[in-house]
C-alpha cells in the first residue's frame, strides 16, 4: 500500500530537475533569448552578413564630402532621398536592390579622389547618397552631401 506513493514520490523528484531545465525554451512565438540571438549573430557573421562594416575600407574622407558636394552644388546635381528600408541596408553594406535608380559619379569628380580610387570599385549616386561599390557590396558611404 505504501509502495505507490514512494513510486509516485520517486518519478517526480527524478523527472522535476528535467522539467524546471527545459522551462522558457518553448518553441512556440515570443522573442528568442540571449543566448538564442547571440548564435544567429555568430551565423550572420560566418555568412557575412549583417554583422559585417561596411567602413572598414573606407574610401572616402571628410575633405571629400565638401569637395563633392561643392561639385553638385555648382553643377546643380540633385537627387532623392532613398526609402528608408533601403537607406538601412545600404548603411549595413548589404547589396543594393536590382530596381534602385543609379547614376554613375562624374568621370572628373572620381578623379578628385586620387590614390584612392581603388581599381575594381565603381562609385555611383544612389538616393541622396554617394556610394563605392566592390562586386555590388558597399564598401563606402557618403551622406549629407545634397542637402
Amino acid at each position: 500500500m505504501w509502495k505507490r506513493p514512494i513510486l509516485a514520490v520517486l518519478i517526480v523528484s527524478i523527472l522535476s530537475p528535467a522539467i524546471a531545465a527545459n522551462q522558457g525554451q518553448s518553441q512556440g512565438r515570443g522573442g528568442a533569448s540571449s543566448a538564442g540571438k547571440q548564435k544567429e549573430k555568430e551565423k550572420e557573421k560566418e555568412k557575412g552578413g549583417t554583422e559585417s562594416r561596411p567602413h572598414e575600407n573606407a574610401i572616402f574622407n571628410k575633405a571629400d564630402h565638401d569637395t563633392f558636394r561643392d561639385y553638385f552644388r555648382t553643377h546643380r546635381i540633385t537627387a532623392d532621398a532613398l526609402p528608408p528600408g533601403i537607406a538601412k541596408n545600404l548603411a549595413r553594406g548589404k547589396e543594393l536592390p536590382p530596381g534602385i535608380a543609379k547614376k554613375a559619379l562624374p568621370n572628373d569628380l572620381v578623379a578628385k579622389l586620387g590614390s584612392r580610387a581603388q581599381p575594381g570599385v565603381t562609385y555611383n549616386i544612389v538616393g541622396d547618397r554617394v556610394v563605392a561599390l566592390r562586386a555590388g557590396i558597399v564598401i563606402d558611404v557618403m551622406e549629407g552631401l545634397f542637402k
